[in-house]
C-alpha cells in the first residue's frame, strides 16, 4: 500500500530548512506509519536527492510525522542549487509515493529495491 492512500501530506521550507509532515487518515495509519518511516529509511531514501541529516518528530495527538532536512537548501529557498523554487512540493511526493508493505515493513519506491 502506498503512504499515500493512507496519509495526506505537505511540504514547506523556512531558511535552509526543508519540512515533510505526513497527516495519517487514522490511529492504525499512523501506527503503521511510524513503525514503517524511522528516520533511517526516510533519510536513506531522500539523501538520494537531498542532502544531510533528518530529523523526525512524532505528533500522536494529530497523527502526524514531520520530517526536517536541516540542510536540504544550502543557502536557503532563493539560493539553492536544488531545481525550482517549489522543489520541496516534489520531495513530500517522494514519501506519499512509498509503498509500505504491512506485514514486513519493508519500504520500496515504485518498483525498486526494498529500502527499510
Amino acid at each position: 500500500m502506498r503512504v499515500g492512500d493512507i496519509a495526506v501530506g505537505r511540504a514547506g521550507d523556512k531558511g535552509d530548512m526543508l519540512d515533510l509532515t505526513l497527516v495519517a487518515a487514522d490511529d492504525a495509519s499512523f501506527s503503521l506509519m511510524s513503525q514503517a518511516l524511522s528516520v533511517h529509511a526516510v533519510q536513506h531514501m531522500l539523501n538520494k536527492v537531498v542532502p544531510g541529516p533528518v530529523l523526525r518528530y512524532d505528533l500522536p495527538g494529530l497523527k502526524a510525522l514531520k520530517f526536517v532536512m536541516p540542510e536540504a537548501l544550502g543557502g536557503g529557498v532563493y539560493a539553492t542549487l536544488r531545481p525550482g523554487l517549489h522543489w520541496q512540493k516534489a520531495a513530500i511526493w517522494l514519501l506519499l509515493d512509498l509503498d509500505i508493505d504491512p506485514q514486513t515493513l519493508v519500504l520500496r519506491l515504485h518498483n525498486s529495491e526494498a529500502s527499510s
